[in-house]
């Protein structure tokens, strides 16, 4: 089992990263996490803090929720979230993550050096159903579906709140979907839910940095996160 302090630390630097744009806790969980233990064993654990993130951030920040582009995100992901769980054992793969990691690398530099380049409409919908399918298998489609549905929200506090409904929405529908296929979370749940209620104000904390990042800013340093985070899965994995 995994260091209970060391896993409470990361995923606490994690999840209040995630406050702060809106995406990829999990997957700077899983990569510095990944240093220290084998990354399947980490993809339960993954699920219950991301729970946990989603449901603080809603607590906090519901009001800014769009319920319109939350539901559009949902009808795209949910079938190949679904099919991603139903396929985690076949599809777990080292190389298949590292491929996803360079697609992101790509895509920000593109944003980064080539910022007036058009990206096809059909080309963004083909990313936020992948970033579905990636988040069944992986717990990590967040930027994928960032990617293809960021231009959509008409302010950050919109994207942070309206992806952490996804992620709460998304995961809990994973965790029934894996019960249903036999698995449990009973142990990790008895041995770490602490660790769920740390995170949760890390959120909260984090939601005070988001505040003061201006609209033109917040844009800028998603590419760069993005582009991070393409980075850590890349190496890490």
């Amino acid at each position: 089992m995994p260091n209970f302090s060391i896993i409470a630390t990361i995923a606490c630097l994690a999840y209040g990263i995630e406050s702060i744009f809106g995406f990829g806790g999990t997957i700077i969980f899983l990569g510095l996490s990944g240093f220290f233990y084998d990354f399947n064993s980490l993809l339960k654990l993954a699920m219950i803090v991301g729970l946990s993130s989603g449901l603080a951030v809603l607590i906090q920040s519901y009001k800014y929720l769009s319920w319109q582009h939350l539901a559009k995100i949902l009808i795209m992901t949910i079938p190949g979230a679904l099919l991603g769980t139903l396929l985690i054992s076949s599809l777990a793969s080292e190389w298949l993550v590292k491929f996803f990691a360079l697609l992101l690398i790509i895509y920000a530099c593109f944003n980064l050096f080539l910022p007036n380049i058009l990206i096809p409409d059909i080309l963004k919908k083909v990313l936020v159903i992948l970033g579905g399918f990636i988040q069944g298998v992986y717990t990590i489609g967040g930027p994928f579906v960032l990617m293809g549905y960021k231009d959509h929200f008409s302010s950050k506090q919109e994207l942070r709140s309206t992806m952490a409904g996804y992620f709460f929405i998304i995961n809990s529908l994973r965790v029934v979907f894996y019960i249903l296929l036999g698995g449990s979370y009973l142990e990790i749940v008895a041995a770490y839910y602490p660790i769920a209620l740390m995170v949760m104000i890390s959120v909260w904390l984090g939601y005070l940095v988001h505040r003061k990042i201006s609209e033109v800013l917040f844009k800028k340093l998603i590419i760069i996160a993005i582009l991070m985070i393409g980075i850590i899965i890349l190496f890490t994995k």
